[in-house]
């Protein structure tokens, strides 16, 4: 994300496609959900653990949902921070399997303690950077993406840009600034945010599905 070559070959099309795409993907995240709600609920139970993914679940499908709501009414310059949220419940959703003991996990978090204080079975503790990092090693860029997004939340040089063009002519150069004006994005660049927002979102459906696979198995001890 802006680290290699734009695609030039892209169009509206391919915009609608991929929103198609984020709205399968919120389908597929319920329908998970809810399997694992299932799965439990017919034992006449829920755990706790499961508590804290479907918080995540609901948080990612309503990200998506904001994001499209944003890039209709042209507002990118917000719906791009999206991005760097749903990152985060990437590594939320990741950290818990790091834990040694899950249930502990949730209490802690529902006590408001903050994950980046939390340590991992291995000891470490589990800031962003480091679970960026681990999760970097299951979904290469994801690192990348984490760290250019970043720079979307905190003010930043990425906010300059987009407020400011610059056309040198020679010697001189003149310099567009925007206050109220509605910031333009081209399509090539609509195309890659939409794409990654979509990447981001399907690396957390592949998380889910984990979680899912692990307490299909745990669950079995209840039969």
């Amino acid at each position: 994300m802006d680290k290699q070559p734009l695609n030039e070959n892209v169009s509206e099309v391919d915009l609608t496609q991929i929103f198609e795409a984020i709205e399968q993907l919120n389908k597929q995240l319920n329908d998970t959900a809810v399997e694992i709600f299932t799965n439990e609920t017919q034992r006449k139970l829920l755990s706790k653990p499961s508590h804290f993914t479907f918080s995540i679940v609901h948080r990612a499908i309503e990200l998506n949902r904001g994001f499209k709501t944003l890039t209709e009414s042209n507002n990118w310059i917000t719906a791009i921070n999206l991005l760097r949220l749903q990152a985060d419940n990437c590594m939320r959703m990741f950290a818990m399997s790091l834990v040694a003991d899950r249930l502990d996990f949730y209490n802690r978090i529902q006590n408001g303690e903050h994950i980046r204080n939390i340590k991992d079975a291995e000891d470490n503790k589990m800031t962003d950077s480091y679970l960026s990092q681990k999760l970097d090693c299951i979904y290469p860029g994801f690192r990348l993406l984490y760290e250019n997004t970043s720079g979307f939340i905190h003010f930043s040089s990425e906010h300059i840009k987009l407020n400011t063009d610059r056309v040198d002519t020679g010697e001189e150069f003149m310099m567009y600034i925007r206050l109220a004006e509605i910031t333009e994005f081209s399509i090539n660049k609509k195309v890659d945010y939409a794409f990654n927002m979509f990447m981001v979102s399907n690396e957390l459906y592949k998380l889910l599905n984990g979680y899912k696979l692990h307490m299909i198995d745990f669950m079995k001890q209840f039969d």
